[in-house]
């Protein structure tokens, strides 16, 4: 049972993502109608970034490392979804949960959003440098920070709200330790 209220599915407020959701409204979307505002900006930053440089496949994989280092079922349940969608691989799926990739640049970007995500954004300079070496541009890297800020916003609707899961749960794994802090 949520803690925070879950707006009826018929509400006038849903009636748009009820459109392109289709009819079974995930309790996450029900949660954020609780605030119109919270709502269409969560949809305006993931809708933003869908138009961004990084690929669909990029995309889910930082929202699964990021949620599993953020501990949230419910969304690393989601992104696994989405991640089939865009055509990962149930190998790649497990390996983007630990931040790892088998193309040796996407797994650096992996690494990075998790750094970001532990380190509130305060990513040293080796840190940074990695990525950069990996090939990422510092565009990219804005937009891996964007990403993590989008899918911390999701996690933390999650947690706050202790959102029943209502599709596939995926088990997260272990937290892995990145320069002696928990990612």
């Amino acid at each position: 049972m949520s803690r925070l209220n879950l707006v009826d599915a018929s509400h006038a407020t849903l009636k748009p993502i009820k459109e392109k959701l289709g009819a079974n409204l995930p309790p996450p979307v029900r949660v954020l109608a609780n605030s119109p505002a919270a709502m269409s900006a969560f949809f305006a930053l993931h809708g933003t970034l869908g138009q961004g440089q990084l690929t669909p496949r990029v995309r889910e994989q930082i929202a699964l490392a990021v949620g599993n280092a953020q501990g949230c079922r419910y969304c690393v349940s989601h992104h696994t979804q989405l991640g089939r969608k865009a055509g990962l691989s149930d190998l790649e799926l497990d390996h983007a949960r630990s931040g790892k990739a088998p193309d040796a640049k996407v797994e650096a970007a992996l690494q990075f959003a998790r750094q970001i995500a532990a380190r509130r954004g305060a990513v040293t300079d080796t840190e940074l440098a990695a990525v950069r070496a990996a090939g990422w541009s510092d565009g990219d890297v804005v937009e891996i920070l964007a990403q993590v800020v989008a899918t911390s916003f999701g996690n933390y609707l999650n947690h706050l709200a202790q959102t029943e899961i209502d599709i596939p749960p995926v088990d997260l794994v272990p937290a892995a330790v990145i320069d002696g802090i928990h990612a």
